[in-house]
This record gives C-alpha cells, structure tokens and sequence, in this order.
C-alpha cells in the first residue's frame, strides 16, 4: 500500500514539475535597495487626548 501511496505522490510531483516548466517559469530580477521613508508616505502623528496625562 505505501508502494502505491508512493507512486501517486511521485506522479504528482512531476505532474507539477512538468506544468511550471511548459508554462515558463518567470526568473524575477528584483533589484535590492535599502528601505527609505517616502515623501508620500502617511505620517501618524500623535494626537493629543485626555488619556495621555
């Protein structure tokens, strides 16, 4: 029976190998940049209110 379970497990791995590389997997080229705060970014500023004291 593991045989069998085996089997099924290893056909649908190369079932789903098969389909990405008939579909042509997209290589992202993401270029890195150090993380910087926007101009357009919201900015939360500090509200005052009676439970701050």
């Amino acid at each position: 029976m593991k045989e069998i379970a085996a089997l099924g497990a290893g056909m649908v791995i190369a079932a789903v190998a098969a389909a990405w590389f008939m579909t042509g997997p997209v290589v992202v080229n993401a270029e890195l940049k150090p993380l910087q705060a926007s101009a357009n970014m919201p900015v939360f500023k500090p509200v005052p209110s009676e439970l701050a004291r």
